[in-house]
């Protein structure tokens, strides 16, 4: 039994054809898609655009750095490259129909990588071979890009990349180079755009469409169909807004309630599991918080009010989580030692000098929605 997909090819197409030198309606600088964690992104990469980039008579390459994080960013697109470029040893064409198959099959992105010894020759030589193999545009899609900020080697081989993208892309003709980087960290996905440092300076992060209503209604016409049980779409569509528009919570939730309703024989309330699926959730996250100290605390919800531009020693960020941690005051030492260990148990990081982040992204969605609830 295939595994569900909902499919969006009109999302992929549109992708797709910013994958020109237009200088209007072209991406040659590349793009870069922030979505949350678990809510499709990936599977969109493996099953609707890696099809859609075959379509276009493109080349694609996929390589996700949170494959094993335990290796070296670079280390794991070296590998990927090398990979293709074993594919393109014989017949172009058939390394395209090798490497059709292999992306588009329900296993993942690539095939035992950790079998291959890592690429020897330059990014850009890599890139710049494989273009010259198949003879066509070449798009490269690194998944979870946020990665490469952990490691010196992880960030130069973003200035890898760019430099590769520069030089396939400058010449008159010959196969080009599309860069596609997606992330679930929005402000670390930034990173690689926002400073005059970065390796795509100039660029911009976009929200990558979640899925929403036409995801829900087509999963509950299908379940309708199959179990003949009924669940009012308006019903459905608000415990996937409550589950995050994340659809394996949401199946799962489904399938759990459906079952439960059976054995006890009470009517289905889908948005009531789906709220207890949250609370479980925001159980284990309020668990977290509960364990920090009080100016900790007060200092991580100060950041979480304050956003990306929260000074957290400056005046008036001292006052604030003071009177957050029911104290009289606080000094920039104490606050100091808290961000450190805010930083230690990765509720926070650091992206430069100064300025600080939220790294856990569910905390900041229950502390965003908890307190929408209460004003």
């Amino acid at each position: 039994m295939d595994v569900f997909h909902f499919p969006r090819p009109e999302l992929a197409a549109s992708i797709v054809k910013q994958m020109t030198p237009d200088p209007i309606f072209g991406a040659l600088s590349g793009l870069h898609l922030a979505a949350p964690r678990r809510t499709g992104k990936s599977t969109f990469l493996r099953r609707d655009l890696v099809p859609a980039v075959l379509e276009a008579d493109k080349f694609p390459i996929v390589v996700d750095l949170w494959e094993d994080r335990s290796r070296d960013p670079s280390d794991i697109l070296r590998r990927r490259i090398g990979q293709a470029i074993e594919d393109l040893k014989g017949s172009a064409e058939k390394a395209i129909d090798r490497s059709r198959l292999r992306r588009i099959s329900a296993p993942g992105f690539s095939v035992a990588l950790a079998d291959l010894e890592p690429f020897s020759g330059t990014i850009p030589e890599g890139l710049e071979r494989i273009g010259a193999g198949v003879g066509r545009d070449v798009v490269l899609v690194v998944d979870e890009a946020q990665q490469a900020l952990v490691s010196e080697g992880g960030m130069d081989a973003m200035f890898a990349l760019k430099a590769a993208r520069d030089v396939m892309n400058i010449r008159a003709d010959g196969p080009r180079l599309f860069l596609i980087m997606t992330g679930s960290h929005r402000s670390k996905l930034a990173e690689l755009v926002i400073s005059a440092r970065a390796p795509f300076y100039g660029g911009s992060v976009q929200d990558f469409p979640v899925l929403g209503e036409s995801f829900v209604r087509t999963v509950l016409e299908q379940l309708a169909a199959a179990q003949n049980v009924s669940i009012p779409i308006d019903e459905g569509v608000a415990a996937f807004e409550i589950l995050m528009h994340r659809p394996e919570a949401f199946m799962q939730a489904v399938r759990d309630e459906i079952f439960e309703a059976a054995l006890s024989g009470e009517k289905l309330d889908l948005r009531a599991r789906a709220e207890a699926v949250r609370a479980a959730l925001w159980g284990n996250l309020e668990a977290e918080l509960d364990g920090l100290s009080g100016i900790q605390r007060a200092l991580f919800e100060a950041l979480m009010d304050g956003g990306e531009g929260f000074s957290p020693f400056s005046k008036p960020a001292l006052e604030d989580v003071a009177r957050r941690a029911r104290a009289k005051s606080v000094s920039k030492s104490a606050v100091q030692q808290a961000m450190k260990s805010l930083v230690e148990k990765e509720l926070v990081w650091q992206p430069g000098a100064g300025r600080y982040a939220v790294d856990n992204q569910d905390m900041l969605d229950m502390h965003r929605r908890q307190k929408s609830q209460a004003s």
